[in-house]
């Protein structure tokens, strides 16, 4: 899957949505990952910060790259 699909992803937008406020608080809202490092950077900061849930569900999108 492309860095493109994924972003577009219902799965990886409600998963955005669910943590901004608590993982994601230091980035614009309307920030869309262009690259894989700006989709690592999401992924790592909703598992480092997020619950065991975010950590899950992150999990499973990181292994659609």
């Amino acid at each position: 899957m492309s860095i493109e699909d994924i972003a577009n992803s219902d799965e990886f937008r409600s998963l955005v949505e669910d943590y901004r406020d608590t993982c994601l608080w230091f980035m614009k809202d309307a920030f869309h990952p262009k690259d894989a490092r700006q989709l690592e950077c999401i992924l790592s900061s909703i598992e480092s910060y997020g619950d065991m849930a975010a950590y899950k569900k992150a999990g499973r999108i990181r292994q659609w790259q």
